[in-house]
């Protein structure tokens, strides 16, 4: 994995598949085998670590609240916004923020670390951690709109936002990880969600300081940012991006990827949840994964090998199986 993610020479191209909890059910069944051993038997190379946070429901059970305070529909596979904390109340004073030095907020990722005995690759999952958490606060469209008519509103949130996950960040450094992990949307299918001016403005300088206290530490960086974000990978470079994710190929073309930001990313992801893993055949889902290898890592290295996002339940199972099975796995990555 550091090799990889440093783009250093390597034997073995390191792989990760993640999936949604409906997904990781039909797999644990598949593979017959608890739920906790899925990652295991998928030979994932990634270990992401959450807060110690026990999710709060609502009366009804329909909306589950996280450490901020956002509501999410636990009816639905993925992530569907369900509670905005911020959009009746926008009083930044008032509202109950999450103190990120509370003691025994990294006792689970504590545990998890000396259970693995350094096996994988241990990153923070810091999901969420700008323009997505502050939209889930205030909700969506209020906050794009606040982009234009409550820019110093909006400034202040991420502000807030800001000194709470650079202080996570210290945190799980000094706990011992191997590297950050990122995610913040930024772009639509075509295009960005916002003008890249805005962007620049407004969320890299609060984003650089958060890779920062990981590459002053001598540790990569990652960031899974979904859409089509060219505009802005030269700022993610300039600010110490390490790895991109998910590199979806329906929106991000891999060659131009790999001749324009190969010298200075590794990528990670690449075989599109959105096209061939869902609805192609077994044959089309073992090219796609060779292509994916051969483009992105056409050195041997500077790649982790998985699906572009989670996996979710409308994948066949056939399909990852045949993903799994074009995995480099009983050959050196010089010979593909």
């Amino acid at each position: 994995m550091r090799n990889s993610l440093w783009r250093q020479p390597l034997d073995w191209l390191p792989t990760q598949i993640n999936y949604t909890g409906a997904m990781g059910k039909r797999l644990a069944a598949h593979f017959d085998v608890p739920l906790s051993q899925v990652p295991a038997r998928l030979d994932n190379h990634l270990l992401r670590l959450d807060l110690t946070h026990s999710r709060r429901l609502s009366t009804d059970g329909n909306i589950s609240y996280d450490w901020w305070g956002a509501g999410w529909d636990t009816q639905t596979e993925g992530y569907w916004h369900a509670f905005a904390p911020l959009a009746a109340a926008p009083d930044l004073a008032d509202f109950p923020w999450p103190d990120p030095l509370e003691p025994g907020l990294l006792d689970d990722a504590a545990d998890a670390l000396a259970q693995d005995g350094d096996e994988h690759f241990s990153a923070p999952n810091l999901g969420m951690c700008l323009f997505e958490r502050a939209w889930s606060l205030r909700g969506f469209d209020v906050l794009l709109m606040d982009l234009v008519d409550r820019p110093g509103w909006v400034e202040e949130l991420l502000e807030r936002i800001t000194v709470i996950q650079v202080n996570l960040a210290k945190r799980f450094v000094a706990l011992g990880v191997d590297g950050g992990y990122f995610g913040d949307d930024y772009g639509a299918q075509r295009w960005m969600l916002f003008s890249p001016t805005t962007w620049r403005r407004l969320f890299k300088p609060r984003l650089a300081r958060m890779f920062t206290v990981f590459r002053d530490a001598g540790l990569p960086v990652i960031l899974h940012s979904d859409g089509d974000i060219w505009a802005i990978l030269p700022d993610l470079v300039d600010i110490g991006l390490t790895a991109l994710n998910p590199v979806q190929p329906e929106v991000l073309d891999h060659t131009r990827l790999q001749r324009e930001f190969g010298r200075d990313l590794a990528f990670y992801g690449g075989i599109s949840t959105q096209t061939v893993l869902p609805a192609g055949t077994a044959a089309q889902v073992q090219e796609a994964t060779a292509a994916c290898m051969r483009t992105l890592a056409p050195g041997g290295t500077g790649l982790i090998l998985g699906p572009s996002h989670r996996m979710q339940s409308d994948i066949p199972i056939e399909n990852v199986e045949a993903m799994r099975g074009a995995f480099p796995r009983s050959m050196p990555i010089a010979q593909i």
